[in-house]
């Protein structure tokens, strides 16, 4: 499973990719940070807030990191950490990583081919469309964030939950060309999906 959900897009994960991506994510994903050419630059991690019922109405709460909490766990329990304490970063790999890499260059090129004044009128269809397994993997990752918002929403202000949201946090390292600089910062960014409701979960 891991070497068919690693492998670029062909045939088999074109027919198997439900199969695949159901096995694989969230909790086995994979990426090649430590081997690739582009190695992890920036630190990251998830908030969430939710919409929560009171006497009054409702009221939004602040936004609450769940990234910070769940690595203190893995920290001290390295050689058996929980699974669920990997799914806040696994979650966010898996917004992230959807998309074929290779299909995703193509598409790029698309756009930077297309004429300028054929931008008019609304945005344009992905050239070429998503595949089966990219919706897939979109539908499973946004699945998976909306669980994990929702568990975690409820574990800090109960089943008054009525709505949650997820923000997914990135500070970007100083350059190595900086490192000597003191003043130099990271820069952080973020963006936000949109509000989902909570999943209702079964006895």
């Amino acid at each position: 499973m891991t070497a068919l959900y690693n492998t670029p897009f062909n045939p088999v994960q074109k027919d198997l990719s439900r199969v695949i991506t159901g096995y694989m994510s969230p909790q086995f994903s994979q990426d090649w940070h430590l081997f690739a050419p582009d190695p992890v630059d920036a630190d990251s991690g998830i908030l969430v807030r939710a919409k929560v019922r009171t006497p009054d109405g409702q009221d939004v709460t602040d936004w609450t990191d769940i990234t910070t909490p769940h690595i203190a766990k893995v920290h001290s329990q390295r050689m058996w950490p929980a699974r669920v304490d990997r799914l806040p970063t696994g979650v966010k790999a898996q917004l992230e990583s959807w998309r074929d890499p290779l299909l995703e260059k193509i598409r790029n090129k698309n756009k930077l081919d297309q004429p300028k004044s054929s931008a008019k009128g609304g945005t344009k269809a992905e050239n070429p469309p998503l595949t089966v397994s990219e919706k897939s993997g979109r539908e499973n990752a946004t699945r998976f964030a909306q669980a994990l918002a929702t568990s975690e929403a409820r574990r800090h202000w109960g089943d008054a939950v009525q709505g949650v949201q997820i923000r997914v946090v990135s500070n970007e390292y100083p350059r190595f060309s900086e490192r000597h600089i003191r003043e130099v910062k990271g820069k952080i960014s973020y963006y936000d999906l949109d509000w989902m409701k909570p999943l209702k979960v079964s006895g």
